[in-house]
């Protein structure tokens, strides 16, 4: 006897603790009732009919939402084995199904800044972090844009300022709205470059800060007068944030964005020390939404005002300025117009030129993707790493897929599948 009151003793106190799961008697279980444990399912009868409810987070609560049958069954899962399904969710299901059929660690849906549905598939879980490649970029513009805003410079200075290396070499007439636009007019990053390790700039940008102008390689363009995508240019920001600060990049990054947008990320150091700003943030799914969230509030997240507006606009605004630009062989320079400040854009048509004699408007007609709004723009990294806001919806939807971890293997290797997958089933979900 003695035995098993111990024994139910520590039961109870198991079970108090939530380290034994207990199913909800069926008479206590209905929806929108509240539960004790996200994922717990229950079967119950409504209209003589067998129901499925699973324990699912929605904002601070816990309520029991009808699914399907429970685990095991034949029956599909409605939900994908969602974490979070709330009102909404049910749009974005074929999509993360599709995703997860592409190698999806997680996708994560906001609907008016509340996390309406999330999906960790496999065995990946919310708080792992993921290798985001070049999603990292538009986590370096909103650095500059943090730093913009307590007055450390402008969008127009000359990068000479922080990068004096630059006087007198043809670089010196570069601005830091050149190099988040990607129109320094510095060799574009190609196949053949990453192939050759003299003119890899992503192994070889330490040599930034020694004066070799774009390693001595050949320029394209002056600067303003054409769009390429350059890694290389981007990691001069680590130089111009950490010169401009005076600290580390970690250092900056964790006080003014990651902790008060409660953000966990890994940030990667190059082989000169410095913070990678091409790639190398490690992140989840719910950084990458806060960062996406952060530019649809217009640069304010929680009640706290991170980046001024009229940054957010320019940094959402087409910044080419070169309507000719040539089709040079890598598929991103048929896109110059749909470029910001270090993030994408489906813009129907890049702005006019201005104060850069010589251009025109560009001729390209039309969105990216047609049957998105031409006001979304989206963070997008090797591995077709995707972080999505469409303004007009007021949604975000964010997808990483796993494989990253080696970004030289991957980029020879890349199929362009998961990306248009991406966008097809988005732009299903919000029809």
């Amino acid at each position: 006897m003695a035995m098993n009151r111990r024994l139910l003793t520590t039961l109870s106190l198991c079970i108090s603790l939530g380290l034994l799961p207990v199913a909800a008697g069926r008479a206590e279980a209905s929806i929108g009732k509240s539960c004790s444990r996200v994922g717990q399912t229950i079967s119950i009868t409504v209209k003589k009919k067998t129901v499925t409810l699973t324990c699912t987070a929605r904002g601070a609560k816990k309520v029991w939402v009808a699914t399907t049958t429970a685990p095991g069954s034949k029956t599909k899962d409605k939900t994908v084995g969602a974490k979070i399904f709330a009102a909404g969710a049910e749009k974005f299901v074929d999509m993360a199904s599709a995703v997860q059929s592409q190698d999806a660690q997680c996708m994560l849906v906001m609907k008016n800044g509340a996390v309406i549905g999330e999906w960790n598939f496999a065995l990946h879980k919310s708080e792992t972090n993921v290798e985001s490649a070049s999603v990292t970029k538009s986590f370096a513009a909103t650095l500059m844009g943090v730093a913009l805003r307590k007055g450390l410079f402008s969008l127009d200075d000359p990068a000479t300022k922080f990068i004096p290396e630059w006087i007198g070499t043809p670089s010196a007439g570069i601005t830091i709205r050149h190099i988040l636009a990607m129109t320094t007019g510095r060799r574009e990053w190609t196949p053949a470059n990453i192939l050759n390790p003299q003119l890899n700039e992503v192994l070889n940008v330490g040599q930034l800060a020694l004066g070799q102008d774009n390693l001595g390689v050949t320029r394209y363009t002056l600067p303003g007068k054409k769009w390429a995508y350059r890694s290389g240019d981007s990691q001069v920001l680590a130089y111009i944030l950490t010169r401009a600060t005076g600290e580390t990049i970690q250092s900056f990054a964790s006080r003014e964005l990651f902790e008060p947008l409660g953000m966990t990320i890994d940030v990667t150091a190059t082989s000169t020390g410095l913070a990678g700003l091409f790639a190398g943030f490690r992140l989840g799914c719910e950084d990458l939404a806060k960062l996406v969230q952060l530019y649809l509030n217009r640069g304010k997240l929680a009640g706290k005002r991170i980046l001024e507006e009229s940054f957010v606009v320019d940094a959402l605004s087409s910044q080419t300025t070169c309507g000719t630009c040539a089709k040079t062989g890598f598929e991103s320079s048929l896109m110059n117009g749909a470029y910001g400040l270090h993030w994408w854009l489906n813009a129907a048509a890049p702005n006019a030129c201005a104060g850069v004699g010589g251009c025109s408007l560009a001729t390209t007609s039309g969105p990216t993707f047609a049957d998105l709004p031409t006001n979304m723009f989206y963070a997008s990294g090797l591995c077709h790493q995707l972080g999505a806001g469409l303004p007009t919806e007021q949604l975000v939807v964010v997808v990483l897929r796993k494989g990253c971890d080696d970004p030289i293997q991957v980029f020879l290797s890349s199929d362009p599948t998961p990306g248009r997958t991406f966008f097809k089933e988005l732009a299903r979900a919000i029809k």
